[in-house]
């Protein structure tokens, strides 16, 4: 459990949005200690990114009709999508995403072809992508990461010995990953 001081912004009966440069130690389940309130709000963490958090106050159980096979997790990122083989591009938000995919939130999303391709700050290559539903400025989208499935019958020789370390490069400093991941 962590305890950190925080602004809240945009407070309703349904949520808010805070704000900290700790909002990265927030688990799912938050209590809020509110100005002029005696006891803890809880609440619920739908969406972060950078230094916000956005808050829920409501009941948040999954729907009954949602079968997926990874969790979905709330995120924030800031992406520009276009498609493969049309010249629309247009920037959205990643508002959940697991491994396999994510949902998109933004103006005409219905302008955009099926097949796109996904570009996120910090990451080198675009991630290929097929929109598999649209609704309202949400689009649900299938990813296909470019890694190798590990299957490959053509695997590199390993080295060994004291030649190998020497060629080993240092392992760089760890940066913060959004939630495409376990």
């Amino acid at each position: 459990m962590s305890c950190f001081e925080a602004i809240a912004h945009d407070l309703t009966e349904k949520g808010c949005w805070i704000t900290s440069d700790k909002v990265d130690l927030l688990k799912e389940d938050v209590g809020l200690r509110l100005q002029g309130v005696d006891r803890l709000v809880r609440g619920t963490v739908v969406a972060y990114g950078d230094n916000q958090a956005q808050i829920s106050f409501e009941n948040s159980a999954q729907p009954i009709g949602e079968h997926r096979r990874e969790t979905r997790r709330p995120v924030w990122i800031t992406a520009i999508v276009c498609g493969r083989t049309n010249p629309v591009t247009m920037k959205c938000r990643i508002v959940d995403a697991s491994k396999s995919g994510c949902r998109l939130e933004g103006d005409r999303l219905n302008r955009l072809p099926a097949e796109i391709d996904v570009s996120i700050p910090g990451l080198d290559l675009p991630i290929a992508a097929d929109i598999v539903w649209r609704k309202d400025n949400q689009a649900g989208v299938r990813l296909h990461w470019p890694f190798s499935s590990g299957s490959s019958s053509k695997q590199q020789p390993v080295a060994d010995g004291p030649e190998s370390e020497k060629t080993k490069p240092a392992p760089g400093p760890k940066k913060r990953i959004s939630a495409f991941g376990s």
